[in-house]
């Protein structure tokens, strides 16, 4: 499952498949941006936008079960399978809601705890403490339990659940994922950290400079009106570091997952919770493999 695919093909089957869903998942993100512009949708974006709309809540589908068919985990491949069946079934019946959303959230987290019971497993070398065994799953484990937490806590409010609560939990907690990313992924390049700091002041320029265009467009765009503007501007500029970064390490994988993890938004709704989703799973599985986690050991004990 983590084969490159081809002679020098910049990424893994599921790279690719990431790669595929973000395509409409920008696409729908860039027109709901254009639309709340001053001029607005011109007519060729309003004549696309259905299209695009539709292909944004039924290929990131496809694409998870893309993944549940090139795993040879059981186990995953099951939960990848009832995400991707049930997102396509709540994007074509409205009356399907409900279970799809179950599926979905029970089947992403099934997903991404038999990928980090694999990288657990996967570690190389003897360990002797409790630091050095948590080592391979202590980064993506915290992103993908942020990422859980934002799904569950948003599609439960969308469910009607403690709406008043959980919908600015749920949106905040996305929010902080994003941000949690450089941090997780190790960023520490002089210009990665710039790029992080100049994308969130410009958030915050932005929202000063036009409150209420920027409010519009911070609910229409990522579904995050309840959203604090300085998590707002961390978490934007926090997931285009880390897709700066990561491509410039030519890890795609994880550029990718930041990307549609960004471009998704808050997963209050089916096609963006299958988008995130599926940004959560190539995450993990694309993070950097179990034995990188533990280099600079000394007798099989993690420094960090």
């Amino acid at each position: 499952m983590r084969t490159w695919v081809g002679d020098g093909l910049p990424g893994s089957p599921a790279t690719l498949a990431g790669a595929v869903a973000l395509v409409p998942t920008a696409g729908v993100l860039i027109l709901r941006l254009v639309r709340n512009a001053p001029g607005g949708l011109p007519p060729v974006g309003r004549a696309v936008a259905p299209t695009v709309t539709t292909l944004a809540a039924v290929v990131p589908a496809l694409a998870v079960l893309g993944l549940a068919v090139d795993t040879d985990a059981r186990a995953e491949r099951v939960a990848l399978a009832a995400v991707g069946v049930f997102g396509l079934v709540g994007a074509v019946d409205a009356a399907a809601w409900l279970p799809a959303a179950a599926a979905v959230l029970a089947g992403t987290g099934a997903a991404l705890v038999a990928e980090l019971a694999d990288r657990a497993h996967a570690r190389v070398g003897a360990v002797d403490s409790l630091r050095a065994a948590l080592a391979p799953v202590a980064r993506p484990g915290g992103v993908a339990v942020l990422g859980s937490l934002a799904l569950a806590w948003s599609l439960a409010a969308s469910a009607g659940l403690g709406t008043t609560t959980l919908r600015p939990a749920g949106a905040a907690v996305a929010f902080a994922t994003l941000a949690a990313l450089p941090l997780a992924r190790g960023v520490d390049a002089t210009i990665d950290l710039g790029l992080w700091a100049v994308g969130a002041f410009a958030v915050v320029v932005a929202a000063v400079s036009a409150p209420f265009v920027a409010g519009a467009v911070a609910l229409v765009a990522f579904d995050a009106g309840t959203v604090p503007l300085s998590l707002l501007a961390l978490g934007i500029g926090g997931a285009v570091a880390s897709v700066v970064a990561d491509a410039r390490r030519r890890t795609f994988g994880p550029a990718v997952a930041a990307a549609l993890l960004l471009t998704a938004g808050v997963p209050a709704t089916l096609p963006r919770a299958v988008a995130f989703a599926l940004g959560l799973v190539v995450l993990v599985q694309e993070w950097a493999p179990a034995g990188a986690e533990t280099e600079g050991l000394s007798g099989g004990v993690a420094d960090a």
